[in-house]
């Protein structure tokens, strides 16, 4: 078999290791972002696949700046076999997708057809999932609904974080892309269509991250592991804004008021913190305040930053 030629298309960390993968094992020249260079203090950061592929390289151009006639172009003379797209963020036209010789496919991390949009794996975090799966699909210019190429189940624990979750995704993820790319350039590959409705996972929007506390325990852990690292579940003590990163469900043996208000902190065992929820208490592990460092909630309890008594809410309070 000769070696593919790729093109990868992504502008997300998780691209990354996948992108690393195929690099070793087949040809890329070139790599497709989708987002211009940030600048934060000062500073331009580069988006992650860039700064892969800058490292390997591997010319690199956006996908947000260039038209989809010029990209086509480039694929037609780098000789591009397959597009891979995994993260990228936004959808291709047919001209581009028919391109490569032996066409394009995307990873979507879901058990396809649910969970087709911006968010699967958040959204399937929040909804508390405990069966997901890695899809690969052949590109249509429908958003999700390709053809399924391969599809590879995993688990999603109760108490596993996002960090959790896209660590499974590359496990099962890396070696189903690679067997996929094989089956294309060897003729083997057997597209079947996606059966049902399935469902569709919205991007989040900024007001979701904010904690209601008058929700279930379940669901509020659901949200602080779907969201931490980055952007996270936040509430306000007062006018401070502070980021959950994380947090457990306290167990029905440690024994705490069932009378207090949804948002409460309270205090106990010392140097511990739990809020209040609808149905139970949700302890604080580790905290973000505005402009600081992520701190463990006893050092916060500790420095009297996390004040007992108060009443966390969704809205900044003067």
């Amino acid at each position: 078999m000769d070696i593919p030629r790729l093109a990868v298309f992504g502008s997300a960390p998780i691209s990354v290791p996948v992108f690393e993968a195929i690099r070793q094992h087949c040809q890329v020249p070139i790599a497709v972002i989708s987002e211009e260079p940030t600048v934060r203090h000062g500073k331009v950061v580069l988006n992650p696949v860039q700064t892969w592929a800058d490292l390997n390289g591997i010319p690199v151009v956006n996908g947000a700046s260039i038209s989809s006639q010029s990209l086509r172009l480039l694929l037609q003379d780098a000789r591009i076999d397959i597009l891979f797209l995994f993260a990228y963020g936004r959808l291709l036209p047919a001209e581009l997708l028919d391109t490569p010789r032996y066409g394009s496919i995307n990873l979507h991390p879901s058990p396809l057809p649910w969970y087709r949009g911006a968010a699967p794996i958040e959204r399937q975090i929040i909804d508390g999932r405990s069966e997901s799966a890695v899809s690969i699909i052949r590109m249509n210019t429908l958003l999700d609904r390709g053809e399924l190429l391969a599809q590879e189940p995993f688990t999603i624990s109760e108490t596993g974080y996002r960090a959790d979750v896209e660590a499974s995704i590359l496990r099962v993820g890396i070696p189903l892309s690679l067997r996929v790319i094989e089956s294309l350039v060897l003729g083997t590959a057997t597209p079947l269509p996606q059966v049902g409705e399935g469902s569709y996972a919205r991007k989040l929007l900024p007001e979701e991250q904010l904690i209601d506390w008058s929700a279930s325990v379940t669901r509020i852990h659901n949200l602080v592991r779907a969201l931490s690292p980055d952007p996270c579940a936040s509430t306000y003590q007062g006018p401070n804004r502070i980021r959950i990163l994380r947090a457990d469900p306290l167990h029905a043996d440690m024994r705490l008021p069932d009378t207090a208000p949804a948002g409460m902190l309270m205090q106990f065992a010392r140097k511990r913190a739990a809020v209040r929820c609808g149905d139970g208490w949700l302890e604080l592990i580790e905290l973000q305040f505005p402009g600081k460092t992520p701190t463990s909630a006893v050092d916060l309890l500790h420095g009297r930053r996390l004040l007992p008594g108060t009443i966390f809410s969704q809205k900044p309070v003067p």
